[in-house]
């Protein structure tokens, strides 16, 4: 354990509180610049699956080393995770684009 002098105890916790602030504030700030991308239209990459997210950094990691980082292969997790933060969630379609409404020409 590290042995913090006295008279510096005040400054190190606020700090810490100081810096775990900034941190969320980040947060926030990545996660509404990447809404804007989130919200154009992604196509599913065949073998890979449908893009369902954009996590933050900072989010990613927060989470990882709080609960594990296998809390992002949970289905619940991530449910919840989105639910909290709709601004990550990603517009996405299948591979094919269908056309509706569009004749051939003759």
């Amino acid at each position: 354990m590290i042995n913090v002098p006295e008279h510096l105890v005040g400054e190190l916790e606020k700090e810490l509180r100081q810096g775990w602030e900034r941190n969320k504030a980040q947060a926030r700030i990545e996660a509404k610049q990447n809404a804007k991308f989130n919200k154009m239209r992604h196509r599913s990459v065949e073998g890979l699956g449908q893009k369902i997210a954009t996590i933050p950094l900072t989010a990613y990691h927060f989470w990882g080393q709080k609960l594990g980082y296998g809390c992002w292969d949970s289905k619940a997790f991530m449910d919840e995770f989105l639910r909290d933060n709709p601004e990550c969630r990603v517009n996405s379609g299948g591979v094919k684009e269908i056309s509706v409404g569009w004749t051939p020409s003759k």
